[in-house]
């Protein structure tokens, strides 16, 4: 997937293949419910559901949690301000390496991020305040250069 190499003496520039990223304009929320809880309603647009032995989490609008308990049960846990990043798809079964070059763009700019697969589809979620850079280093620009002590 790379394109180009430039090297100079402070650092080495790599151009990457466009992922063709896309900036939903929903603010999420990921929550973390008991065991077991299930949505007395699906809420509206994206929705993530993971269930395993340990907890329930639950990725959706960060509006949801604006009144109350809509979901019918009050989380153990919310973290609000993610966003979601999609790349165009279909990405086939076989494909090798797509997450692994997007958490290697996503490192080199110092943004951590969780990642949701769908049947045809990844997604990646970011903090709100590293979205917009997260979509410029997904779509193959270099990341800025990183001061001492500070963060995207």
């Amino acid at each position: 997937m790379t394109t180009s190499t430039e090297t100079d003496s402070l650092h080495v520039r790599v151009d990457r293949q466009d992922l063709r990223p896309e900036l939903d304009p929903t603010p999420l929320a990921v929550a973390r419910f008991p065991l077991g809880w299930t949505p007395e309603r699906w809420p509206s647009g994206f929705v993530a559901l993971v269930r395993d032995d340990a907890e329930v989490t639950l990725v959706c609008a960060d509006r949801e949690y604006d009144e109350g308990q809509p979901l019918g049960s009050s989380p153990l846990a919310v973290e609000r301000g993610w966003r979601r990043i999609t790349f165009a798809g279909p990405l086939p079964w076989e494909l090798v390496g797509f997450l692994a070059d997007v958490s290697g763009r996503l490192a080199a700019a110092h943004i951590p991020f969780t990642s949701v697969s769908g049947f045809t589809t990844d997604h990646v979620l970011v903090r709100a305040a590293h979205a917009e850079l997260a979509v410029s280093v997904l779509a193959g620009n270099s990341p800025p250069p990183q001061r001492p002590g500070t963060n995207p």
